[in-house]
Order: C-alpha cells, then sequence, then structure tokens
C-alpha cells in the first residue's frame, strides 16, 4: 500500500513538472494579452477577438470556399508554433476561430485572430498545442476558390 502510494506520488509530481512548461501558454488570457499589447480588436459574440489590417476585396469566402493564404501561428507569449506561404486548404476543415475570422476579410485581406481555445482546440490539444490554449493567428488572404 505504502508503495503503491509513493509510486502515486512520484508519478504525479514528474506530470506536474512535466506540465509547467506550458502553464504561460495555457493560461494567458486573451483580454489580458490585448490590454498588455494596447491592441485595439473586435470582439465577436463567440469571443473570437481581431483587428482587420486589410479588409481585401470581392469575393469573400464563405464556411464552404477553398481558401489560399499565408500565415503564422503563435501562442499570446510569442512562440511561434506554426507557419505557412500559399496553402490552400477548405476553410470548414479548420478550427472554429479560423471558420468565423477569414469570412471578415476579402481576396488580399489580412487579419490577426486571437482564437479562445473554444474555438481552437479545446480541452484536448492537438500536436504541440496544449489544451484549453488560446491562441494568435496573423492571415493574408491571397485567394477564394
Amino acid at each position: 500500500m505504502i508503495i503503491g502510494l509513493r509510486v502515486f506520488l512520484i508519478s504525479l509530481m514528474i506530470s506536474l513538472l512535466s506540465c509547467s512548461g506550458n502553464d504561460e501558454v495555457s493560461t494567458l488570457s486573451i483580454s489580458d494579452y490585448v490590454s498588455d499589447n494596447n491592441l485595439m480588436t473586435v470582439k465577436t459574440p463567440s469571443g473570437l477577438n481581431y483587428i482587420i489590417h486589410n479588409p481585401g476585396t470581392a469575393p469573400f469566402p464563405t464556411e464552404s470556399s477553398d481558401v489560399t493564404v499565408n500565415y503564422k501561428g503563435y501562442f499570446l507569449n510569442g512562440e511561434v508554433f506554426d507557419s505557412g506561404e500559399g496553402i490552400t486548404f477548405p476553410l470548414n476543415g479548420v478550427i472554429r476561430g479560423w471558420i468565423e475570422g477569414i469570412q471578415l476579410i476579402g481576396t488580399g485581406g489580412s487579419i490577426t485572430l486571437l482564437i479562445p481555445s473554444n474555438l481552437a482546440y479545446g480541452p484536448s490539444g492537438r500536436g504541440s498545442i496544449p489544451g484549453n490554449t488560446n491562441l494568435a493567428f496573423d492571415v493574408d488572404l491571397i485567394s477564394v476558390q
């Protein structure tokens, strides 16, 4: 019994220590990020915050559009976790925050999306993105098909 408890406590300590590197990533709030960086964002009813740098022109994408983008994805601590240039994909095949946000700009437009975790990967996370993590993306919409 004591050995089992000791193994449990050691496992718990290792688990907590190995997660400590992600604490900053997963606990930064979007409102604190906006305030700390003196950003002027628009917030949608879903909780998505965005800044349109260039609204672009028609055509504007719909949820069923294929889009080609340049993008950079980063945690609110500034660490980049992904980027791409000239990437084409169906808009309805990505996270909810992208589906909502990319429809706000037209071809040639650019936007910064500050996406709450519930519109991203939620509690389960994905790959290098821990669960319950708010994300930021800078996106240039190259074309809409």
